[in-house]
């Protein structure tokens, strides 16, 4: 064959090749390329969210207190359901769940078109049960979800705090919630919160029109929340937690001999807080209120009945950052520090002119408006306890002495800056502010002066309407509405004068530690993923007070005379050993009409370097020396390394 026609041949071999290809490319891109796009419209891609495990928490030496462990979660997706399988599946739902289908209905529907929502979890025999007959139960998963576990059960409960479901207004807040997502509603949980969710995993899968899955990419794990190490101590906490539900105890078995006696009580005593601060650092080292409840009630959901009656028990109240009381004679410290620091003067009612000494006879008499007509102001002792100076009337908590330095102060200093000057005093060493603590609901209390009755009684003259806080009478006063009567309740601690357990903690650390208000926490570290330290609680400064070190130790000297011959000295025999090292002030706080007296203590230790404070409150308790000092006892030998002794009555005593 000649070469030209076989170059003839190669090349219409060629141009029908590539005809054939050209063909075929035409085919793909033209004919079926419609086709293809219709297949790609019809498939999507949906990304599923697997939960993370929140973080752990830990106490101050490490002991775990809260971590998470994977359950199996009955899920349903719409996307898989059918309209006419709808009933059907609802129906066998209910059988295998024990579920109202009524109920399984509303979830149904509040998930909306191709959504998702679990149902709730359940043991490994049902999630077992369920795996077998996933085939006639469409758009019906088990997946391991992390579950909640608190350890310790109610150890802990209002500083650790619960889980709940977001609410309106955490959804408007945290836009990147997920509504079906627990997240923490009190406590550490609901602080350190974004600490402690971790970040979500993911399945990401291709459907088709028939919900069928036809692709899927590699998941994403999900990754754990950091780990918090609460400033707590679970021993301490567990001591003090005992110790408290003792001192209610106790406070019953005395009212019903009181009852038994003839005298008036009013109520059962039903709540009650305790607070141990580290002086040095504001630490937390215990925080417990009484009543308390499990966390783990949560979890899952806590039924309506369950809810409610912890709610009117008051058992979501922390009362040792919320609870607002009157102070009553554990402010004692506060005018103690503000009559030496400042030399305030005394009263000349009852005033020993030679010696300088106050007579505490149990009656204190002033001129009232009439001739003869005197006020007449009885302290809570009866008899004569003799002269006394601030060392002995601080020991013996003899109100006519702190009385008399509040007269002295009114009548020296009235209507100038000066007259307010153991409310100033107060103020510095944190009352009437809240402290900023790692916690939620903390209150700010009240420190009665001037300004603020002149504020009440500017709002109650424009809301007539409205609850009043002051006497009408006072309305009219030609002086103001506060009076030299008013400050004499400053003094000792009660009127309108309100305060938590945290802030009486705080002002006598403050004291005790030479002038320094530390803000409290109850975090001292986080730790991340990776084990690496991402925050390290250090000791925050609120403010500096000049205390002179004189005052300081003689302030901490007088702590030990009432522990050792004063109003807690009944209360602390047998406290072993260390008893010269540790020093207390009761106090009886006078409440409302129809209401029992409020119990309270405050212990530090050791005296010659004071480390650690304990307060004690007994809402409704009665005597401070009676039952709130035991208390504050039993705890505080542990403190000092002895033996906790049981928890007795002490003396009646403010």
């Amino acid at each position: 064959m000649k070469f030209g026609t076989r170059l003839t041949l190669v090349s219409a071999l060629f141009v029908g090749m590539f005809g054939v290809l050209g063909v075929r490319l035409w085919f793909v891109q033209v004919a079926e390329g419609a086709q293809s796009a219709v297949i790609a419209e019809e498939q999507t891609w949906v990304t599923i969210n697997s939960q993370a495990p929140r973080g752990d928490i830990f106490d101050r030496g490490g002991n775990l207190l809260v971590t998470s462990r994977f359950v199996p979660q009955v899920v349903v997706d719409r996307r898989f359901v059918d309209p006419e399988s709808r009933d059907d599946l609802i129906q066998r739902l209910s059988g295998l769940l024990a579920i109202p289908a009524s109920d399984l209905d509303a979830l149904y529907d509040e998930a909306g078109v191709n959504g998702r929502f679990p149902i709730t979890t359940v043991s490994s025999e049902t999630a077992y049960r369920i795996q077998e007959q996933l085939s006639d139960l469409p758009g019906v998963g088990i997946e391991k979800i992390p579950e909640r576990v608190y350890i310790v059960g109610p150890t802990m409960a209002h500083a650790i705090g619960h889980l709940g479901l977001p609410d309106q207004t955490d959804l408007d807040s945290r836009t990147d919630l997920d509504p079906n997502l627990r997240i923490g509603k009190l406590g550490v949980e609901r602080v350190y919160d974004e600490y402690l969710q971790g970040d979500p995993g993911s399945r990401q899968l291709r459907l088709n029109r028939n919900s069928e899955v036809v692709e899927e990419r590699p998941p994403v794990a999900p990754i754990p929340g950091d780990a918090l190490y609460l400033t707590l101590d679970l021993r301490l906490q567990e001591i003090a937690e005992q110790a408290l539900e003792s001192g209610v105890l106790l406070s019953n078995q005395v009212k019903q001999i009181d009852r038994a006696d003839g005298e008036e009580v009013y109520n059962d005593t039903q709540r009650a807080a305790v607070v141990v601060l580290d002086i040095k650092t504001g630490a937390v080292l215990a925080l417990t209120s009484f009543p308390d409840f499990d966390p783990s009630l949560f979890v899952e959901g806590v039924d309506p009945e369950t809810f409610l009656a912890l709610n009117d028990a008051q058992a979501f109240n922390n009362l040792a950052v919320a609870g607002l009381y009157p102070p009553a004679s554990t402010f004692k410290a506060i005018t103690y520090v503000a009559a030496l620091e400042e030399n305030l003067p005394l009263a000349e009612e009852n005033l020993d002119p030679r010696s300088g000494l106050i007579h505490c006879n149990s009656t204190l008499r002033l001129q009232g408006p009439d001739e003869g007509d005197p006020f007449v102001f009885h302290d809570w002792y009866r008899g004569d306890k003799g002269l006394m100076d601030v060392h002995e009337a601080f020991e013996q908590s003899c109100n006519i002495y702190f009385w008399s330095v509040a007269l002295g102060t009114w009548r020296e200093f009235k209507n100038t800056d000066q007259e307010s000057i153991i409310q100033d005093w107060a103020r510095q060493l944190g009352f009437g502010e809240q402290s900023g603590i790692d916690l939620t609901g903390e209150a700010a209390g009240i420190v009665p002066d001037r300004a603020l009755f002149e504020e009440w009684k500017q709002f109650q003259v424009e809301n007539p309407e409205a609850p009043a806080r002051l006497a009408s009478e006072r309305l009219t006063f030609p002086d103001g509405p506060f009076l030299g009567g008013d400050l004499m309740n400053v003094a000792i601690g009660q009127g309108a004068l309100a305060a938590t357990p945290l802030q009486v903690a705080m002002s006598y650390a403050a004291i005790a530690n030479g002038g320094t208000v530390y803000r409290p926490h109850v975090v001292g570290r986080i730790v991340g993923r990776s084990g690496e330290t991402i925050f390290q609680a250090q000791p925050t400064v609120i403010r500096q007070v000049d205390i002179s070190p004189g005052t300081v130790q003689s302030f901490l000297g007088d702590m030990n005379r009432v522990v050792t011959r004063g109003t807690a000295s009944v209360a602390f025999r047998g406290f072993g050993g260390s008893l010269d090292h540790v020093g207390g002030k009761t106090g009886t706080g006078q409440t409302l009409i129809n209401k029992d007296n409020h119990a309270w203590f405050v212990g530090l230790g050791p005296i010659d370097d004071p480390r650690w404070v304990v307060a004690v409150v007994i809402d409704e308790g009665g005597s401070g020396g009676r039952v709130a000092a035991p208390v504050a006892r039993h705890i505080m030998q542990y403190l000092m390394g002895e033996s906790p002794t049981p928890i007795v009555e002490g003396e009646e005593a403010d």
